[in-house]
């Protein structure tokens, strides 16, 4: 069984069943939220792309 890894600001997961949230720490301060989606054929698939804000400075 092989792991594969999708990022993303929204991500949609389709299966049969999920686990009870749990709460992760993640850099600093910052906190998240872990589920496990189980099912003969679980998905997962990106609905919004992360994307990078830049300012204008950045191209100068």
């Amino acid at each position: 069984m092989s792991s594969q890894r999708i990022e993303g600001e929204k991500i949609r997961c389709v299966g049969r069943r999920i686990s009870r949230p749990r709460l992760i720490h993640q850099t600093g301060k910052h906190k998240a939220i872990e589920i496990f989606v189980e099912g003969k054929l679980a998905k997962a698939e990106v609905v919004r792309v992360w994307r990078v804000l830049r300012s204008t400075d950045d191209f100068n």
